[in-house]
């Protein structure tokens, strides 16, 4: 059984234990669309690299002639392989050609001994497409271009953790506070059948009654409200757990943590250390690298052509005629070829392209670099503003339970009134609800700080 479906049957089984921020990454991982569509990104990348080997197969042409007809009756066959390599550009290829029947004489070269020829030789490109060809180009750009995927991934799921992470302690944080209004709502309900028989009793102003149920009235919207949330919260984390088909599974009620913990601690990173390991800058570089490869394949086309073949070839069997006797010795070809254009634009155009394309991405890996240190700082100063503001809120919390506990005492003791005790319950929870922000600020800030370290929670 995977991991995964480990997770899958566990969720399943027991939806009464709470959910653990690792189940919902481990479904996320595995499950989520958007990661799959980039991890099938990879799948193309690899099969651009097999394309782009396959430029190097090689090649079998086969060609055969008859002229029944004529005053030179004759038969030809031509057969070679041919096969490119990365070699500075070395093409190798082996024949074997057949020509038999009555020749033109400015056609002898076409007619072979009874057993055929057999041929086989090199060419090599020494400027144009020595260093760097087409061929060559696109194999380097698609090697790249797989990395580029993997990168892509890699930054998909550090993402998709990011998100994730932020989608359930959301979660989390809905169901405290829905469990701080339905105590809210809970305390004016039995304090209303207390005053309900301290009125009868005289000992209570209807007065005070009254506004106790405008209270009740209140919290109710509000626990409605806390309820609401808590259900989109639900919603919106169902995208991120997924079952074993990859559709959205909604986390029940039952499996909501007890509390919602205060995060660990955590450093920034030094931006460079970042930077070596972020998959974005990394997979801008490699964008860089592929523009430096088409601009040097394109300053290359500035070059002459200037091509050196060699062929050796042997006829086989025995001469025809006497005239052909000369066929039978082995022949070696070493042939040049010069090419200049006479005008450059084509090949200047494409510097020019590939200039402004490599100039293009250095300044979006300038930039890339500066969002990294700003992203750094930003999330490292947000974390901490959180951790001052769960301190302070801890402590507004603990000052408004003393005051309304001493509130509601008073109002037993005859000294308050029920509007106060009211106004001092809802201070708490507000107190209550700030903190229980600052703690979900908090860990949104850890899991943006992770994330533009190129860190997984």
């Amino acid at each position: 059984m995977t991991p995964y479906l480990f997770v899958v049957v566990a969720l399943a089984s027991d939806v009464s234990s709470p959910l653990s921020l690792g189940e919902v990454l481990s479904s996320a991982d595995a499950m989520f669309p958007q990661l799959t569509a980039a991890r099938a990104d990879v799948d193309a990348a690899e099969a651009e690299v097999l394309s782009s080997d396959g430029a190097f197969d090689p090649l079998w042409k086969t060609s055969a002639t008859g002229v029944p007809v004529s005053g030179y009756p004759q038969v030809r066959v031509d057969s070679v392989i041919e096969a490119p390599t990365p070699l500075w550009g070395a093409r190798f290829f082996g024949g074997y050609r057949y020509g038999a029947g009555k020749f033109q004489t400015y056609y002898g070269g076409r007619e072979t001994w009874t057993g055929g020829e057999l041929r086989a030789g090199a060419a090599v490109p020494i400027l144009r497409n020595g260093p760097i060809d087409r061929r060559r180009a696109n194999q380097a750009r698609a090697e790249l271009g797989r990395a580029i995927a993997g990168f892509s991934v890699e930054q998909q799921r550090i993402e998709l953790a990011r998100m994730a992470t932020v989608r359930y302690w959301e979660w989390v944080a809905a169901g405290q506070r829905r469990e701080i209004a339905r105590e809210l709502l809970k305390i004016a309900v039995d304090r209303n059948k207390q005053l309900e028989s301290r009125t009868g009793a005289g000992d209570v102003a209807r007065f005070d009654q009254q506004d106790n149920l405008r209270a009740l009235v209140q919290r109710e919207q509000l626990l409605v409200a806390s309820q609401r949330s808590l259900d989109q919260a639900a919603f919106e984390l169902s995208l991120y757990l997924r079952d074993e088909n990859g559709d959205p599974l909604m986390p029940l009620e039952t499996q909501l943590p007890n509390a919602l913990p205060r995060p660990a601690e955590l450093e920034a990173p030094a931006p460079d250390e970042v930077l070596a390991r972020r998959p974005d800058y990394q997979r801008m570089l490699n964008q860089k690298k592929q523009a430096e490869v088409e601009l040097r394949f394109a300053k290359n086309q500035l070059l002459p052509a200037l091509d050196i073949a060699g062929v050796v070839s042997q006829d086989l069997g025995v001469s025809p005629r006497p005239e052909a006797d000369s066929l039978g010795k082995t022949e070696v070809e070493v042939s040049a070829l010069l090419e200049v254009p006479l005008l450059y634009r084509a090949p200047i155009g494409r510097v020019r392209a590939a200039e402004a394309a490599l100039a293009r991405v250095n300044a979006q890996l300038r930039f890339a670099g500066d969002r990294v240190s700003v992203d750094l700082r930003d999330a490292k100063n947000a974390l901490d503003a959180a951790a001052q503001r769960i301190e302070w809120a801890r402590q507004e919390v603990e000052v408004s339970q003393k005051l309304e506990n001493g509130e509601r005492t008073r109002f037993d003791l005859g000294d308050s009134t029920q509007f106060l005790v009211n106004l001092r319950e809802q201070t708490t929870v507000e107190a209550q609800l700030r903190e229980v922000d600052a703690v979900l600020d908090a860990h949104r800030a850890r899991a943006n700080l992770l994330a533009a370290s190129a860190q997984m929670p």
